[in-house]
């Protein structure tokens, strides 16, 4: 899997640290568990919450971030690494492993995908949040299989109605928005899929609508289609899917339908 990592100058490793340490502290972690986390002894923790070192504010920015990081997860891993590169390296990165090695095609797909979060993060989708995690699906031209079909790994995370951050991006992880995809992209011309809660009052979003049975085949053979809605079933939750081109533009439909609605 994809590892999160954080590029920072070797002049502020201990800076970053002592932040973190000071803000942990005051979120009520205790110096052993703050001696776990960062992997250095409980005395060296006593002497960073003790540190008068001035932390610059883009320091603390980062570590007020990894500090939420590290209470939304309860785990974090620090290691050090030296990087060959001219230019200076700083800010987030994921890992991939040997399988994920990103193509043209890939990274045109990550960067659609994130351009979408970024468009639709902290804006209120109060009345379109399922019951169900929330996510985007994104597949490549030809996809054959969940394997072409990028989307957010575990689903959006959402607080206060808002979409706030995600786990990273993925390729073969969203299992049912993939299989979604792969049945609808040649019949509807798509590319792109976003789980929202079933719209009662469809025709008022102005969009163009269809539906899907029971097992998720599509109702009828409308080819111009803006959103799918699914009845539900035992078991299954009532549901909408918006559809488009990319993930880009699902969420300029997502918003539109949003103020359409209220």
């Amino acid at each position: 899997m994809a590892e999160e990592v954080i590029f920072i100058k070797s002049d502020d490793e201990i800076v970053i640290k002592i932040a973190i340490a000071k803000n942990l502290y005051l979120k009520n972690f205790d110096q052993s568990k703050i001696s776990r986390v960062l992997n250095i002894s409980q005395p060296m923790v006593s002497n960073y919450l003790k540190s008068k070192n001035k932390i610059h504010k883009k320091i603390s920015d980062l570590a007020e971030k990894i500090s939420n990081k590290i209470i939304e997860n309860n785990n974090l891993t620090f290691n050090n690494c030296i990087t060959f590169s001219e230019k200076q390296i700083e800010g987030f990165f994921y890992i991939a492993t040997k399988n994920e090695i990103i193509s043209d095609e890939n990274k045109k797909i990550v960067d659609n995908l994130s351009d979408a979060f970024l468009l639709l993060k902290g804006k209120d989708i109060s009345g379109l949040i399922p019951e169900i995690k929330i996510n985007i699906a994104m597949a490549k031209d030809n996809a054959e299989n969940p394997e072409d079909i990028a989307a957010f790994l575990n689903g959006l995370i959402i607080a206060d109605d808002k979409i706030t951050s995600n786990n990273g991006i993925r390729f073969g992880k969203s299992k049912h928005l993939s299989s979604l995809l792969l049945n609808l992209k040649d019949t509807l011309d798509t590319k792109a899929i976003m789980n929202i809660a079933f719209i009662k009052d469809i025709k008022k979003t102005g969009f163009s609508f269809g539906y899907l049975t029971k097992d998720f085949k599509l109702e009828d053979c409308k080819k111009d289609v803006d959103i799918l809605l699914h009845r539900g079933d035992f078991g299954i939750e009532p549901c909408s899917y918006v559809i488009g081109k990319d993930a880009v533009d699902v969420i300029n439909k997502i918003i539109k339908i949003k103020e359409k609605l209220e």
